[in-house]
């Protein structure tokens, strides 16, 4: 109907004088006056009348000639998350117990010193003895009752400590993501259910990857909130590990709750980026299992193909240059709309 009705407008305008003139005389803006029989004579256009005729005819082209599509999607500032990113990387190797460490904890301090912040401090028995660690919780609170969850680990892997590892991708993109998330969610009542953003301490293993020596942070505040009574609060715990990646490839985590990853599938789909989602399946080791074990739903968002053949996972090469503020978009794009579904169930 848009493209009859168009073409009716030009076939009009190619008409012109006539149209014109009637117009003219109506208004009393130029042209001539009807006269008493209430026909409109006839006149020629002079130059400015031809540009006007002309101007008409290219916006009714371009009227007719434009996609007849929806609205242009807003899509995540991506852009921002890599930004957090580099400033996290910036800091340098964050390993438990370094003054690099500490860095990192006041910078997470520094970027919600005006939100609900908890710093959830505890001992971590590791095989190199006690350690502290401390987990940081922001809550931003919503207008029904319960919580979703978005989560990532922040600090480097320990025996990694002598070779310059700064993590670009294991623990500062994540990083950067929530962060970049959290300016969207600042300021204002969320319609749908809170949204607590979780930065884990400690996920890294201290000597060798067990389910004993790994995820201290994540265990301790699962056991926390189970004895609380928080966790049955939770709606869904979505995880976020190492999906910064430029060549973004994320696993279906098989571990995960199915109709999670179902939503997150749906979510993906409405962005065309079905491509980077869940091409492969593979049980992975993280920081949701705690959660998963105490039956409350929950996702492992992860990319563990890192580098050509997982060359740079755990290696010196986890830099800047191997992540993108294109897969941030994607995954910013994925995790809202995922928090959106989840408000409609």
């Amino acid at each position: 109907m848009i493209f009859f009705s168009s073409l009716k407008r030009i076939a009009a305008t190619l008409r012109g004088a006539p149209s014109l003139t009637r117009v003219a005389a109506a208004t009393g803006k130029g042209g001539r006056p009807q006269n008493s029989t209430g026909r409109v004579p006839r006149v020629s256009l002079s130059r400015p009348g031809k540009q006007q005729l002309w101007m008409r005819l290219a916006a009714n082209l371009t009227f007719l000639l434009a996609p007849l599509a929806l609205p242009a999607q807003t899509h995540f500032n991506g852009g921002k998350a890599l930004d957090y990113a580099r400033q996290f990387v910036a800091i340098g190797p964050r390993w438990p117990t370094s003054q690099g460490h500490l860095k990192a904890e006041a910078f997470l301090r520094d970027q919600f010193k005006h939100d609900q912040v908890e710093e959830d401090t505890f001992t971590a028995s590791t095989p190199i003895g006690p350690v502290p660690m401390r987990n940081f919780i922001v809550r931003f609170p919503g207008k029904k009752n319960g919580v979703i969850v978005l989560a990532t680990h922040y600090e480097t892997n320990y025996p990694l400590r002598t070779i310059n590892f700064v993590g670009a991708n294991d623990g500062a993109s994540t990083t950067g993501l929530l962060l970049a998330i959290a300016d969207q969610l600042r300021g204002k009542t969320l319609d749908g259910y809170s949204i607590w953003l979780v930065f884990f301490d400690g996920e890294e293993a201290f000597q060798t990857w067990s389910r004993s020596d790994s995820t201290y942070g994540s265990r301790h505040l699962a056991a926390r909130w189970g004895r609380d009574g928080t966790l049955g609060k939770i709606k869904a715990f979505i995880l976020a590990d190492m999906i910064g990646d430029k060549d973004l490839d994320i696993q279906r985590e098989s571990n995960s709750t199915g109709w999670l990853v179902e939503l997150v599938r749906q979510a993906a789909h409405k962005f065309g980026y079905d491509r980077y989602f869940f091409q492969t399946e593979e049980p992975v080791e993280d920081d949701h299992l705690a959660f998963v074990d105490r039956g409350v739903p929950s996702i492992d968002v992860i990319d563990l193909d890192y580098g050509p053949n997982n060359s740079y996972h755990h290696t010196a090469q986890d830099t800047m240059d191997k992540i993108s503020a294109k897969s941030l978009t994607i995954d910013g794009d994925v995790f809202m709309e995922t928090i959106r579904l989840i408000d409609l169930r």
